[in-house]
């Protein structure tokens, strides 16, 4: 029973470690209100009033730019965590002890992700209701549906985030993977343009990427009933997407240390 309280009290350290850089959090906090005022503006002026593209009105498509951002940026980014552990070594210290480095790097982005939806997301969305007046209709429905899909979102992250990261045992330098990372969830998942938006055949190969699945979907089902995929079949991708990831990162991180190992780690 020890050593899942270790866990516990990994992701308690790592929510108050966030608290304690304040300077960081006032910055990523005005970084925040920064792409939302970017995005809504953008949006505001390509949509006049009273126009409705794909079922998608000015007004929702505000809503859309605030809450896909917002979503964005509960997720905590943890690229460092384990690469850097790798990188100095320290991750021979690391697997003497009788812990799971990977379920540490897991808490460590729990911690981490509860204090930016709390310290991030809610004034963020309480500035966004007066300010940009944003709507969307929720239920206890919609909300249980909304917190599933938010939880296997933040599953997804993590896999792509774990995947990455043991890139670390086979390459000196990672930043790349990074770079290409990131440009590909500013293409295809929705956190700047909807996938409704996206001509029919690359909006269907989008759907097989695990990159929709992570900001487009939890905001959509805030702001439409009716989804471009059924809520029950949506879970079946999410759930799908998350075991093959899961997959290939277990597989990608046993055979590291087994390099790492064999190399003298």
């Amino acid at each position: 029973m020890k050593i899942p309280l270790v866990y516990l009290k990994m992701i308690s350290l790592s929510f108050q470690t966030s608290i304690a850089y304040k300077i960081e959090y006032f910055t990523s906090l005005l970084n925040a209100f920064l792409y939302i005022f970017i995005f809504v503006s953008v949006w505001s002026s390509l949509l006049p009033e009273e126009t409705t593209i794909d079922g998608i009105s000015r007004e929702m498509m505000v809503s859309y730019a605030v809450l896909s951002n917002l979503i964005k940026s509960t997720f905590a980014k943890s690229q460092i965590f384990f690469s850097s552990k790798i990188r100095s070594g320290e991750i021979a210290v690391e697997l003497m002890k009788p812990l799971s480095l990977p379920l540490l790097y897991f808490s460590d982005m729990i911690g981490k992700t509860l204090f930016q939806i709390f310290a991030r997301g809610l004034p963020i969305l309480f500035f966004s209701f007066f300010i940009y007046k944003i709507r969307f209709y929720i239920n206890p429905e919609i909300l249980l549906k909304f917190l599933m899909l938010y939880i296997l979102s933040f599953l997804l992250y993590f896999f792509i985030s774990f995947f990455i990261s043991s890139l670390s045992f086979y390459f000196v330098e990672i930043l790349p993977f990074w770079i290409l990372y990131f440009a590909l969830i500013t293409l295809f998942s929705g956190g700047i343009i909807p996938i409704d938006f996206f001509p029919e055949v690359l909006r269907n190969l989008t759907l097989f990427t695990p990159f929709p699945y992570l900001f487009y979907f939890p905001t959509i089902l805030l702001l439409k009933s009716d989804l471009i995929v059924p809520y029950s079949e949506l879970i079946i991708f999410y759930i799908v997407h998350i075991f093959v990831l899961f997959v290939i990162s277990f597989f990608l991180y046993r055979f590291g240390l087994k390099k790492l190992y064999i190399a003298g780690g």
